[in-house]
Protein backbone atom coordinates (compact mmCIF):
# COMPACT_ATOMS: atom_id res chain seq x y z
CA UNK A 1 0.00 0.00 0.00
CA UNK A 2 0.85 3.74 -0.86
CA UNK A 3 1.58 6.20 2.13
CA UNK A 4 -0.26 9.00 2.11
CA UNK A 5 1.21 12.41 1.70
CA UNK A 6 -0.98 13.92 4.29
CA UNK A 7 -1.45 11.95 7.50
CA UNK A 8 -5.06 11.52 9.21
CA UNK A 9 -5.68 12.54 12.43
CA UNK A 10 -8.68 13.85 13.86
CA UNK A 11 -7.69 17.38 14.35
CA UNK A 12 -7.41 17.06 10.27
CA UNK A 13 -10.87 15.27 9.81
CA UNK A 14 -12.99 18.06 12.07
CA UNK A 15 -10.74 20.79 9.90
CA UNK A 16 -12.18 19.45 6.92
CA UNK A 17 -15.26 18.80 8.10
CA UNK A 18 -15.36 22.43 9.70
CA UNK A 19 -14.61 23.74 5.87
CA UNK A 20 -16.98 21.84 4.44
CA UNK A 21 -20.16 22.69 6.53
CA UNK A 22 -18.77 26.60 6.14
CA UNK A 23 -18.30 26.33 2.28
CA UNK A 24 -22.09 24.64 1.91
CA UNK A 25 -23.52 27.97 4.55
CA UNK A 26 -21.40 30.41 2.50
CA UNK A 27 -23.26 28.94 -0.98
CA UNK A 28 -26.95 29.81 0.61
CA UNK A 29 -25.51 33.41 0.88
CA UNK A 30 -25.19 36.40 -1.38
CA UNK A 31 -23.65 40.03 -0.01
CA UNK A 32 -25.48 43.42 -1.08
CA UNK A 33 -22.80 46.00 -1.21
CA UNK A 34 -23.81 49.75 -1.83
CA UNK A 35 -27.14 49.91 -0.26
CA UNK A 36 -27.34 53.15 1.67
CA UNK A 37 -27.69 53.02 5.29
CA UNK A 38 -30.35 55.23 7.82
CA UNK A 39 -31.11 54.92 11.43
CA UNK A 40 -34.34 52.72 12.09
CA UNK A 41 -34.24 51.14 8.57
CA UNK A 42 -36.48 48.34 7.38
CA UNK A 43 -33.98 45.67 6.16
CA UNK A 44 -36.15 43.28 5.04
CA UNK A 45 -37.92 46.07 2.97
CA UNK A 46 -34.66 47.72 1.29
CA UNK A 47 -33.51 44.12 0.56
CA UNK A 48 -37.41 43.30 -0.44
CA UNK A 49 -37.30 45.89 -3.05
CA UNK A 50 -34.13 44.46 -4.55
CA UNK A 51 -35.26 41.30 -5.14
CA UNK A 52 -38.59 42.95 -6.63
CA UNK A 53 -36.22 44.69 -8.93
CA UNK A 54 -34.31 41.29 -10.52
CA UNK A 55 -37.72 39.71 -10.52
CA UNK A 56 -37.16 37.42 -7.53
CA UNK A 57 -39.42 37.27 -4.07
CA UNK A 58 -37.08 34.18 -2.35
CA UNK A 59 -37.50 33.45 1.60
CA UNK A 60 -34.74 35.17 3.05
CA UNK A 61 -32.77 36.51 6.13
CA UNK A 62 -30.94 39.24 5.62
CA UNK A 63 -28.22 41.73 8.70
CA UNK A 64 -25.93 43.96 8.35
CA UNK A 65 -22.24 43.02 8.72
CA UNK A 66 -19.31 44.81 10.51
CA UNK A 67 -19.76 48.37 12.46
CA UNK A 68 -21.63 51.74 11.28
CA UNK A 69 -19.23 53.99 9.71
CA UNK A 70 -19.71 57.40 8.20
CA UNK A 71 -18.07 57.11 4.88
CA UNK A 72 -19.85 53.88 3.23
CA UNK A 73 -22.49 52.08 4.00
CA UNK A 74 -22.25 47.89 5.62
CA UNK A 75 -22.68 45.20 3.22
CA UNK A 76 -25.77 43.66 4.03
CA UNK A 77 -25.56 39.48 4.32
CA UNK A 78 -28.40 37.91 2.86
CA UNK A 79 -29.53 33.96 3.63
CA UNK A 80 -31.85 32.51 1.46
CA UNK A 81 -33.25 28.36 1.35
CA UNK A 82 -30.30 27.21 -1.32
CA UNK A 83 -27.46 27.67 -3.02
CA UNK A 84 -29.56 27.09 -6.29
CA UNK A 85 -31.69 30.46 -5.34
CA UNK A 86 -28.25 32.32 -5.16
CA UNK A 87 -27.43 31.36 -8.48
CA UNK A 88 -30.54 32.73 -9.82
CA UNK A 89 -29.98 35.94 -7.94
CA UNK A 90 -26.45 36.52 -9.02
CA UNK A 91 -27.29 35.69 -12.48
CA UNK A 92 -30.21 38.06 -12.88
CA UNK A 93 -28.54 40.91 -10.85
CA UNK A 94 -27.41 42.85 -14.26
CA UNK A 95 -30.71 43.88 -13.81
CA UNK A 96 -29.97 46.43 -11.02
CA UNK A 97 -27.92 48.61 -13.37
CA UNK A 98 -31.01 49.16 -14.86
CA UNK A 99 -33.10 50.67 -11.98
CA UNK A 100 -31.92 54.62 -10.96
CA UNK A 101 -32.51 53.85 -7.22
CA UNK A 102 -30.17 51.01 -7.32
CA UNK A 103 -27.44 51.86 -9.63
CA UNK A 104 -24.57 51.51 -6.79
CA UNK A 105 -25.93 48.55 -5.37
CA UNK A 106 -23.77 45.23 -6.15
CA UNK A 107 -25.01 41.26 -5.37
CA UNK A 108 -21.90 38.82 -4.97
CA UNK A 109 -21.73 35.21 -3.83
CA UNK A 110 -20.44 35.12 -0.06
CA UNK A 111 -17.13 34.43 -0.79
CA UNK A 112 -14.31 33.49 2.24
CA UNK A 113 -10.83 35.12 2.92
CA UNK A 114 -9.04 33.28 0.63
CA UNK A 115 -11.57 33.51 -2.37
CA UNK A 116 -11.91 37.49 -2.00
CA UNK A 117 -8.25 37.75 -2.39
CA UNK A 118 -7.81 35.53 -5.64
CA UNK A 119 -10.90 37.47 -6.65
CA UNK A 120 -9.40 40.85 -6.37
CA UNK A 121 -5.95 39.49 -8.02
CA UNK A 122 -8.42 38.86 -10.64
CA UNK A 123 -10.66 41.83 -10.94
CA UNK A 124 -7.02 43.58 -11.19
CA UNK A 125 -6.17 41.54 -14.28
CA UNK A 126 -9.15 41.81 -15.52
CA UNK A 127 -9.06 45.87 -15.51
CA UNK A 128 -5.46 45.32 -16.67
CA UNK A 129 -6.32 43.84 -19.68
CA UNK A 130 -9.48 46.13 -20.65
CA UNK A 131 -6.79 49.32 -20.43
CA UNK A 132 -4.47 47.25 -22.75
CA UNK A 133 -6.76 45.91 -25.11
CA UNK A 134 -9.97 48.14 -25.25
CA UNK A 135 -11.14 46.80 -28.70
CA UNK A 136 -11.58 43.43 -27.10
CA UNK A 137 -13.77 42.00 -24.55
CA UNK A 138 -12.73 40.73 -21.50
CA UNK A 139 -14.33 38.36 -18.53
CA UNK A 140 -13.71 36.56 -15.72
CA UNK A 141 -14.65 32.73 -16.15
CA UNK A 142 -14.05 29.43 -14.23
CA UNK A 143 -11.37 31.58 -12.30
CA UNK A 144 -9.51 32.81 -15.23
CA UNK A 145 -10.06 36.17 -17.29
CA UNK A 146 -11.31 35.51 -21.14
CA UNK A 147 -10.67 37.65 -24.35
CA UNK A 148 -13.24 37.66 -26.74
CA UNK A 149 -13.07 39.97 -30.18
CA UNK A 150 -16.40 41.84 -30.18
CA UNK A 151 -19.23 41.33 -32.37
Amino acid sequence: QEQSAVSVTPANIVSVVKKVVEEEDRSRNVMVFGLAEEDNEKLSEKVGEIMTAIGEKPKMDMCRLGKARDDRPRPVKVTLSSSLVVTQIISKSRRLSGHERFRSVFLSPDRSYEQRTEHRTLVEDLKRKKAAEPNKRHFIRNGTVTSRERT
